[in-house]
């Protein structure tokens, strides 16, 4: 009796590994499938930009050759050229004017996430301050000074924390010395 239940045990074993190994070999198949997709469309990708980029040389190419024939007949195509050139120093004027104006904007962007991350280390230092964590309130401390410095911190009109916030951290960080 022993034997056989030993047997029965095997023969379930052997089940077991065998749908085991029928799953595995599926999912093998599956991941196989998948990559060929991932492959074929790459594949589609590469030659619709190869067809798009040889149809866009064409048109490069025949713009060219009636910009050639046109600048040959037109005897005004030269006046016509300084004004693009006008046109075009206007317009670098003006983008130059709006990359100073985007640098701007992105350091206030960059300055007022700095006040955030802040505010933010401020929130975490006022509850680890009322809850007691000491060691947490003075690890946020010790990170906030050596990322802004404690006078920049304390100072209610510099940046990153101003007014209120200025004065919160100035008294948790004196309370805490």
């Amino acid at each position: 009796m022993s034997e056989e239940k030993k047997t029965t045990e095997e023969i379930k074993k052997c089940e077991a590994l065998e749908a085991a190994d029928q799953k595995l070999q599926k999912s093998r198949k599956i991941f196989v499938f998948y990559i060929i997709g991932l492959f074929c469309v790459a594949l589609g990708l590469i030659l619709m930009s190869y067809v798009m980029q040889e149809h866009a040389n064409q048109q490069l190419e025949d713009l060219g050759s009636q910009l050639t024939v046109q600048a040959d007949a037109v005897k005004g195509a030269k006046a016509k050229a300084d004004q693009l050139q006008e046109a075009m120093d206007t317009v670098k004027g003006q983008l130059e004017e709006s990359k100073k104006k985007t640098d701007e904007l992105n350091t206030k962007v960059t300055e007022q996430q700095k006040s955030i991350d802040a505010l933010q280390q401020l929130w975490q230092l006022e509850r680890a301050y009322r809850i007691g964590d000491d060691d947490t309130a003075w690890d946020i401390i010790e990170a906030m000074d050596k990322e802004y410095t404690r006078e920049a911190l304390v100072d209610a009109d510099m940046e990153p924390l101003t007014g209120d916030a200025a004065r919160e951290y100035d008294r948790i960080s004196s309370a805490m010395d």
